[in-house]
């Protein structure tokens, strides 16, 4: 395993995270438990959970019990709470009602924690600035319920003057942003303006949604193939924007390399230099293993093979 650190915090982070969402609820306990295992026994420290409303019909919770299961398993496996970096998220879902205090008691509470390593913040609410947040949140970090805080999916201009706010007042800035990035998706990670902000905030990129849903997997080109979490008209209209034409070639880049299209649509993501850690989840430990393979892979991608990665992740100019 290798490890990174995490933006301008202490921490060092797995370049692999295990999360959570939409995972275990649906899963057996004793399953659940053998795939966390397995991410942990190969190296993995970072993990990743959150509040979100039940799906499955019949958790105990209306909202949470994602955590709750997740505090339990952790519990169960009987793994040193202090070797593990567990990332949560801050929705800001009541606020004023709710404080970001009360929120992170909250999922603390359900988790069985005293604290958490990292909260990914959603951006602000429009009756909160961002200089007022960014308050917020370092007394919220002075209470040691929290060690660091990051940001998901804020524009770049809310990150320039969260950080310019805590540079000017001595405040903790975010250390990381959670942001979907894929060889469908480059924006906004690979734009200049973000790399440049990242790089003088000195933040670290936790990227997600890296297989586009398992589009990137390959699994549908396959003629019959597992319609997984896509309907069929959104297979089909994938199909008209060329992005199942641009999977098919990255099937054929896989076969030169000598690796699935997931593990080599993992380790362009980890070759760019400001991702920290790359989020996945998983029900199954061979998806586990498969994608910490990335890493091998990575090893062996030379200029001329990223290359092609890079212009196949171009986005298509309609003539």
């Amino acid at each position: 395993m290798e490890y990174r650190q995490l933006g301008h915090s202490n921490l060092e982070v797995s370049v692999f995270s295990l999360g959570s969402w939409l995972t275990y609820e649906f899963m057996d306990e004793k399953e659940a438990l053998t795939v966390i295992a397995s991410g942990l026994q190969a190296g993995i420290n970072f993990l990743d959970d959150a509040r979100y409303d039940d799906r499955t019909g019949h958790a105990p919770l209306k909202s949470g019990y994602s955590e709750v299961l997740f505090g339990r398993l952790l519990r169960q496996g009987g793994w040193n709470r202090a070797d593990l970096v567990i990332a949560n998220k801050l929705w800001y879902e009541f606020y004023p009602a709710q404080s970001p205090e009360a929120e992170l008691d909250g999922s603390l509470a359900r988790l069985q924690m005293e604290y958490l390593d990292l909260a990914y913040c959603v951006p602000p609410p429009a009756s909160l600035p961002v200089a007022e947040m960014v308050r917020q949140l370092d007394a919220l970090i002075q209470t040691g319920k929290l060690r660091y805080w990051g940001v998901l999916n804020w524009s770049p201009a809310q990150i320039e003057e969260a950080w310019q706010v805590a540079a000017a007042e001595g405040l903790a800035a975010p250390v990381a942003a959670q942001l979907a990035y894929s060889l469908l998706q480059t924006s906004p990670v690979e734009e200049a303006t973000t790399h440049d902000i990242f790089a003088a905030a000195g933040m670290g990129i936790v990227a997600s949604y890296s297989l586009y849903g398992g589009l990137l997997s390959g699994k549908y080109n396959k003629v019959g193939g597992d319609n997984g979490r896509f309907r069929p008209e959104a297979i089909e209209s994938m199909r008209q924007k060329q992005l199942l034409a641009k999977v098919g070639q990255l099937i054929v880049l896989a076969d030169e390399v000598g690796c699935t299209p997931a593990q080599l649509a993992l380790a362009y993501c980890l070759a760019n230099e400001q991702v920290a850690s790359l989020l996945f989840g998983a029900t199954k430990t061979a998806q586990v293993v498969e994608n910490l393979q990335a890493l091998d892979v990575l090893a062996r991608l030379d200029e001329e093979m990223m290359e092609k990665l890079h212009d196949l992740s171009q986005p298509r100019v309609e003539r």
